[in-house]
């Protein structure tokens, strides 16, 4: 069972910050049990990195989870977790007690960092480091320390579109210090280095403070206003394709954004900088421009949909609420992560071209079903058969309403307080009964500016 107490959610003490009105502790029951197979069988990534060109991720925790923050059934968890097993890599192997001991020193640490069949020995030592050092000391340590180790971690936890940096929010809204150990241990593994490069960049650029500081949403808005960042991607990357498989040798931040327009986003990145006394606006703001980048994302006279990187950073960015409230960490801390995550924010968007904002299609969107409240889109996403990037994506969109209403007058908070709900019931509404195949998403479009990325997507009726 490795070195903490077993994964264990409560519908009283841990339900969350954005949930369902009714609880179940039943649901937290079952929800716990899957959540603890998982972190016993299965390993963090379910393609090998030769085969797609990049890692896949098991999205178990943050889909379980989420369901069960939604209200779903125990049964409904359960059907969601047993079919997105069926594609689930085994460790490449179990862990061995001699490395964890020996990652306890820093050069044989880094040693072992990149390297996936180390996942579980990572997943072990950081369970042990939680309990003999305290789980706030571990984030000292490996997330917002500026030596050596957290300089070289905290890249690592946006390498593979941030699923690393939910994963450690994730455990720290629903205090489970198991899933905290399986965050770091992803990060651990990751060797996207590009990610190192460019945001080390950044930060020697933003120090500098040659330019005014900006809110994430205006710098979205310069990113689109660039010619050379919104043309250093294209929708080509999107086409990889061998023996009928979709592929990403060629990778859009690394061989698109970071090779063609690095010197220009960066400039822009280093715009977007947090001040340490605003820390509740700017944990907001983020929030809301995240949602402002994905629903945006649209493509008249075509139906309303969601582009599949977009929605990494809108479902990231719901856990800075965590970070925020963490006493543990110093205010300038939480400004450093709220930087990181919206630079990241931005690089994903410019990989998807930049897409125009087009908040008045999703206003205009006309909802499926006739009733259309919080509760009934909740109740849809918990049957929605994804890997959990449906669900996530409604709770963190109910999540930016939240957080975002004391600044509705505010105009850096581009998405107002009567549009969150149009966007997330034409989220739930782009859903279909096959929403995917293995990992293949048929809901979710990749690269939404070019209009070749929507020509499976139904033109709007009457339009």
């Amino acid at each position: 069972m490795g070195y903490l107490s077993q994964i264990a959610l409560c519908a009283r003490c841990t339900p969350g910050m954005t949930h369902a009105e009714h609880l179940t502790q039943e649901s937290a029951d079952m929800c716990s049990k899957l959540l603890q197979e998982n972190h016993s069988e299965y390993h963090i990534f379910t393609t090998e990195e030769a085969d797609k060109g990049v890692y896949l991720h098991n999205h178990i925790v943050h889909h379980d989870i989420t369901l069960w923050a939604l209200g779903a059934t125990p049964e409904q968890i359960e059907a969601h977790h047993r079919r997105n097993t069926i594609y689930q890599r085994l460790p490449p192997k179990r862990e061995e007690s001699s490395v964890v001991d020996e990652m306890a020193d820093y050069t044989r640490f880094t040693s072992y960092l990149g390297d996936e069949s180390h996942y579980l020995d990572f997943v072990h030592f950081f369970e042990k480091e939680i309990r003999d050092l305290g789980y706030q000391a571990v984030l000292q340590k490996y997330l917002v320390s500026e030596d050596e180790v957290g300089m070289d971690m905290l890249p690592r936890m946006y390498m593979g579109y941030v699923h690393s940096i939910m994963h450690v929010g994730i455990a720290l809204e629903f205090k489970q210090m198991a899933i905290m150990a399986e965050g770091f241990a992803q990060a651990a593994v990751h060797r996207d280095y590009w990610y190192t490069d460019w945001m080390n960049k950044v930060d020697k650029e933003a120090k500098r403070a040659e330019n005014p500081a900006l809110s994430l949403s205006d710098c979205l808005d310069l990113c689109r206003a660039d010619d050379v960042i919104r043309n250093s991607s294209s929708i080509d990357f999107q086409r990889q394709f061998e023996d009928g498989k979709y592929v990403l040798r060629k990778e859009m931040v690394r061989d698109g954004v970071c090779a063609k327009a690095g010197k220009e986003i960066s400039v822009v990145a280093a715009r977007y900088r947090v001040d340490p006394s605003d820390l509740d606006r700017a944990t907001a703001e983020l929030i809301n421009s995240a949602v402002y980048a994905a629903a945006g994302a649209q493509k008249p006279p075509h139906d309303c949909r969601y582009d599949f990187f977009l929605i990494h950073g809108t479902n990231a960015s719901i856990w800075h609420s965590s970070f925020l409230a963490e006493p543990s960490l110093s205010a300038r801390q939480k400004a450093r992560l709220l930087e990181y995550t919206g630079r990241c924010i931005l690089l994903l968007f410019a990989s998807m071209g930049c897409p125009e904002p087009r908040l008045d299609w999703i206003l205009t969107h006309r909802p499926r079903l006739p009733r259309n409240d919080w509760n009934s889109v909740f109740q849809r996403a918990c049957m929605h058969e994804d890997d959990g990037h449906m669900s996530k994506l409604v709770r963190a969109i109910a999540h930016a309403r939240k957080v975002s209403e004391p600044y509705d007058a505010q105009p850096e908070f581009r998405v107002k307080q009567h549009v969150f709900l149009p966007a997330a019931t034409a989220a739930i509404d782009g859903g279909s009964e096959k929403p995917m195949d293995g990992t293949i998403h048929f809901d979710l479009v990749r690269g939404a500016a070019w209009p070749e990325a929507w020509s499976r997507v139904p033109v709007r009726a009457g339009s």
